[in-house]
């Protein structure tokens, strides 16, 4: 497998970009998901290309069908020392949280997560984990920060919904909360029936994350924003190895959306 490839199987690379020219498929995925589709107002540096600052200092992962060259899912990764060249987080410009500066070892930011529609089936998600998973063991990464996305379109009542649950259940100690800057209106109204938790929460919740307090409203993007961190030091080893080990299962996931989606 060429370098940066972290795994190929079923007609897929699963790798980090090296070049201007993969970095900006990876831009390309995101104007398609986040502007065209959700409507969010985003950055560009040229026609259809979602950019923003932080690009220039992150890792990206992407996902791409060897046939065809096409970029099926991507995210990218911050790590702590170029944050702290740039003064921050990226979630730090949606939440004040103090903690980061006092966590020790390798902090992690993983961010712009997005998945075509024709491959949301889990198949997506799973192949991108598959390469995150890697990299947490091979960079040695200590804290996997993050903000997991939910629409809010609707007043909010989604993710208060989830976060009625949350609140139970995955809320990360007081030492590691954080304060949203646009606070969600609490709900009003009745909880939404039958809420679907989307699929890059659920990983994080799976592998052992928490989410750090309230979520923060991001009005261009259209979505409210939980922050979440995971602590490796209570990793579910056993959610963890099915990335690591199920690559192949997750490429015939993908495949099987794609047929599915181009024979309707």
């Amino acid at each position: 497998m060429p370098l940066a490839e972290l795994n190929r199987s079923q007609g897929f690379s699963v790798r980090l970009a090296t070049t201007p020219q993969e970095i900006e498929l990876t831009q390309r995925l995101r104007y398609d998901v986040f502007a065209r589709e959700m409507g969010a107002q985003v950055q560009t540096s040229q026609p259809g290309v979602e950019w923003d600052a932080f690009d220039a200092h992150c890792e990206h992962l992407f996902v791409q069908e060897i046939e065809t060259g096409r970029v099926v899912a991507s995210t990218r990764l911050l790590r702590r020392a170029q944050a702290e060249r740039l003064g921050q987080f990226y979630s730090e410009s949606e939440f004040q949280a103090d903690f980061i500066r006092a966590l020790d070892g390798e902090v992690v930011e993983i961010g712009r997560t997005c998945v075509h529609v024709d491959f949301r089936s889990g198949g997506g998600i799973m192949l991108l984990w598959s390469g995150i998973a890697q990299l947490m063991r091979a960079w040695d990464i200590d804290y996997l920060l993050g903000c997991a996305s939910v629409a809010c379109r609707d007043d909010g009542q989604l993710v208060q919904t989830l976060m009625n649950g949350l609140r139970d259940t995955h809320l990360s100690p007081e030492s590691l909360r954080a304060i949203p800057r646009v606070p969600v209106q609490p709900l009003e109204g009745p909880e939404v029936a039958g809420a679907i938790m989307p699929p890059l929460l659920k990983a994080y919740l799976r592998l052992g994350a928490w989410v750090c307090g309230e979520p923060s409203l991001d009005r261009e993007f259209g979505v409210a924003d939980l922050m979440v961190v995971l602590d490796m030091r209570y990793l579910n080893h056993r959610y963890f190895k099915h990335f690591l080990g199920r690559e192949s299962k997750a490429a015939d996931a993908v495949s099987s959306a794609h047929d599915v989606a181009h024979s309707a």
